[in-house]
């Protein structure tokens, strides 16, 4: 089964924590296997872009950029690396950082 790993955003020397899912799980499902925090308003259906992550690692682990993300996120992610959570299907290793909401 495919390792997620959620490095903390600003938290050197943290411990990553680290969720075992099953192929076709998304992010979020990751997150929330192991209170990550990933913000959302939608719990995980599109349609609300809260709960972008970037990809530090694993990229090609990931299906295709969703119309969702692209709605929510524009075009640019070789340049930011984001993708929303809920729409991430994973198919093997990955290592995200939680994108956190400015307030």
């Amino acid at each position: 089964m495919p390792l997620v790993t959620i490095v903390e955003p600003g938290a050197d020397g943290a411990e990553p924590k680290v969720a075992e899912v099953p192929a076709g799980a998304t992010l979020f499902e990751a997150g929330a296997k192991v209170s990550a925090g990933i913000d959302t308003s939608c719990v995980g259906k599109g349609t609300c872009g809260l709960c972008r992550v970037k990809i530090l690692a694993g990229a090609e682990h990931l299906n295709p950029f969703t119309d969702e993300e692209r709605k929510h996120l524009g075009n640019v992610y070789h340049l930011t690396k984001v993708r929303l959570s809920c729409r991430s299907k994973v198919s093997g290793d990955v290592t995200i950082q939680v994108v956190r909401r400015k307030r």
